[in-house]
């Protein structure tokens, strides 16, 4: 009776189940094996349902047991006296207060008829008391006097109802005694309703609140001074509608008590579900003096309820799901079969298209595993090494053979073992390695093969022999095409300084020789011939113009302050470039002592370099303020030419007609220096950074 349910042999039966699915297995065939297998997932199924209900039908049994043993224990312990009688009147059942109210052992009550406790003189008033409650099933209120043995023959207020489910009347006997009794007896039964879980609330005849519990402050929020005077509706809410409260008061005033659900709110809002039951307490001419509500807090249980009917809904519905799929798969299964063995065959053909496809390859092409041992090589990898097909563990390969030039092969193998570990995606390299016919170029590029299955690597080598040869025979071509522009400036500067002698010796000798002969012609013509004065005098002014003109070409050609140094010259130009434009310029020498570690071909550059930089900024900048400055250390000599103007952007910069800056930087590239356009600190304009390396030095550090 105490465990109803058992789950032990739902389990054995599974057990024997799969021993008999075990012994039939080896003599089904694959179609007969998945059926089998099927059915014994459906049986599983319901045996996890059934064991569910089971549980959740024990976890009921066990509230039930323990409600059960809470009301025996209220029952046995409540502070009034509770009788159970037959229709005879023979006592069946009663409570420990009961057992004290008539002075009598439980054993000496239980088989005795009531009436023997009850006065001669009430007994007739007993028996239609009793016959009433048993024909009409209505509560019923008596008032009797008891002998004299029993409580010195005081009196006790009887109240009484019919249970039809167990046939038997149950009756609530209160002693009406003295008042000091009475006090007695009322002080034990609110010390017994302050300490039980239940909450407890009293109302007068006009359903005000007159008392109420500990209990029901724990369950409402409320305070009983908060509640008295109240009528109990407020604790609804408006929850309920107006005909759920009259459907319950007539049922009080026809069955003479109600028991039922509601829903409440707590003093804070929250709402709550209770479990209540309503008793009317009648005076002696049967009127209704107060109303008792016991009630208890069973949202958990409620939300329990519904959590539960929840969960058998989803356990039919996965298995309704769980079926279908499974009948789906078994239809499914024989397809899938197929599918596999076709795409098994069309694998096998995609793997001798894929080793067909890179043996054809003139790229030595090798697949490795995780451990870096070779998978599959093509014929060409074959080839190049020169040895057949062997298990080769490549990474060792890499690291140990000689053949690999400059330490290319440790390099490889650091980088394959670093795809390998996901910590880069590809790598590539370029290596020398030795073959029979000699030295061999090559780049060797890794990657991941991305597909299912275990991790692949595939290593790809490209010859590049003939790329890295037209490569040297370009960079040597470049140097020799520098060579020649080298060769072409220091020409052409030597051109420029031979003419500019040329010049200077030749025609600005015959020119100021010129000059002096026609300055005596003007002094002898100035009074003797005024006509003929005035056109020597336009003569001479032509003179003048010319030789100004070719001092222009010689400054030009070559500056003579060139002749006095790379200081003198740019200090030169810096002047002249003052007077042309107009545009404050500023010339900063970080020491004077790095002119004398330049050599000649160097200052020319460098002349020519200010002379362009300042010719730009007058045609194109529109600044109005330029810095030159110049610095040097043990291995170079810089330059920076800045100014405020309007600047040049990358576009411009790439145009075919920069020829300017294209001669600055090959002038420089040339002398084995970097260059760069930029921007100044100022963030506007453009700034020339450039350095050039001393004679002897090694290339500075950018």
């Amino acid at each position: 009776m105490n465990e109803p349910f058992h789950s032990v042999p739902a389990d054995k039966n599974l057990r024997d189940s799969e021993e008999q699915a075990q012994l039939v297995a080896a003599s089904l065939s694959s179609e007969e094996m998945r059926r089998h297998l099927h059915e014994l997932q459906v049986r599983q199924i319901e045996l996890e349902m059934q064991n569910a209900g089971l549980a959740e039908l024990e976890k009921r049994n066990n509230e039930f047991k323990s409600s059960r043993d809470r009301y025996a224990q209220l029952y046995e312990q409540a502070p009034v006296s509770y009788f159970s009688l037959a229709r005879d009147g023979v006592i069946t059942r009663v409570n420990v207060a009961a057992s004290g109210l008539l002075q009598r052992d439980k054993d000496q009550l239980l088989g005795r008829r009531f009436e023997q406790f009850i006065a001669p003189q009430a007994l007739a008033s007993f028996r239609r008391f009793l016959d009433a409650i048993c024909s009409s099933g209505t509560r019923q209120v008596l008032e009797a006097r008891l002998f004299d043995d029993v409580l010195g023959g005081g009196i006790v207020r009887i109240e009484a109802n019919f249970d039809v489910d167990s046939a038997s009347v149950r009756m609530l006997v209160t002693d009406l005694g003295d008042e000091s009794a009475r006090e007695s007896a009322l002080g034990r039964a609110f010390v017994i309703l302050d300490t039980i879980r239940e909450g407890v609330l009293v109302t007068d005849s006009d359903n005000r609140i007159i008392s109420v519990n500990r209990a029901f402050t724990a369950i409402t929020g409320y305070q009983a001074e908060e509640a008295i005077g109240r009528d109990p509706s407020f604790l609804g809410g408006g929850t309920h509608a107006p005909p759920f409260y009259a459907t319950m008061w007539r049922s009080l005033h026809q069955n003479g008590s109600w028991y039922g659900e509601l829903v409440n709110r707590r003093k804070n809002g929250e709402r709550f579900v209770e479990s209540l039951s309503i008793t009317p307490m009648r005076n002696q001419d049967g009127a209704i003096s107060h109303f008792v509500g016991v009630f208890s807090d069973i949202t958990e249980r409620k939300l329990a309820e519904a959590d539960l009917r929840e969960l058998h809904r989803e356990l039919d519905q996965r298995v309704i799901d769980r079926t279908a799929e499974l009948l789906r798969a078994n239809q499914h299964l024989q397809m899938e079969v197929q599918q596999r063995e076709r795409a098994q065959e069309a694998l096998r053909d995609a793997e001798r298209f894929f080793h067909a496809t890179i043996d054809s390859l003139t790229d030595r092409v090798l697949v490795l595993d995780q451990a870096g041992t070779l998978v599959h090589a093509n014929q060409a990898c074959l080839a190049f090494v020169g040895h057949t097909p062997r298990p080769l563990q490549y990474l060792e390969f890499c690291e140990t053979d000689p053949r690999w030039k400059r330490s290319a092969g440790r390099e490889l193998a650091a980088g394959i073992r670093s795809v390998i570990a996901g910590t880069a995606d590809t790598f590539a390299l370029e290596y020398e390695f030795a073959t029979r016919s000699g030295p061999r170029w090559s780049q060797a590029r890794v990657s991941r093969f991305l597909g299912e299955g275990p991790l692949r690597v595939v290593v790809a080598h490209t010859d590049i022999t003939e790329r890295k040869l037209m490569d040297g025979a370009l960079r040597q071509s470049h140097a020799q095409l520098r060579q020649l522009a080298l060769h072409m400036e220091t020409a052409k500067e030597d051109e420029r300084k031979r003419i500019s002698r040329d010049i200077h010796d030749e025609l600005g000798q015959n020119l100021l020789a010129l000059r002096i002969d026609i300055s005596m012609l003007s002094a002898r013509t100035e009074s003797s011939h005024p006509r003929l004065h005035r056109k020597v005098g336009a003569v001479l002014s032509n003179v003048d113009t010319t030789i100004k003109s070719v001092r222009g070409i010689m400054n030009e050609l070559r500056p003579m302050a060139l002749d006095l140094g790379l200081q003198a010259a740019i200090e030169w130009q810096v002047g002249d470039f003052r007077k042309r434009s107009g545009v404050a310029c500023r010339l900063l020498i970080r020491d004077e002592a790095l002119f004398s570690a330049i050599g000649s071909q160097v200052e020319i550059v460098l002349f020519r370099i200010v002379q362009e930089a300042l010719s730009n900024v007058m045609r194109h900048a529109q600044a109005s303020q330029v810095e030159i400055e110049l610095s040097s250390d043990a291995c170079a000599v810089y330059a920076a030419i800045s100014d405020n103007g309007i600047g040049i952007t990358p576009q411009q910069q790439r145009k075919k007609q920069c020829f300017g800056l294209i001669g600055i930087a090959e002038r420089v590239t040339t002398l084995g220096g970097h260059f760069e356009v930029g921007v100044p600190a100022s963030g506007a304009g453009c700034r020339l950074f450039l350095q050039i390396p001393l004679p002897g030095a090694g290339r500075p550090g950018a």
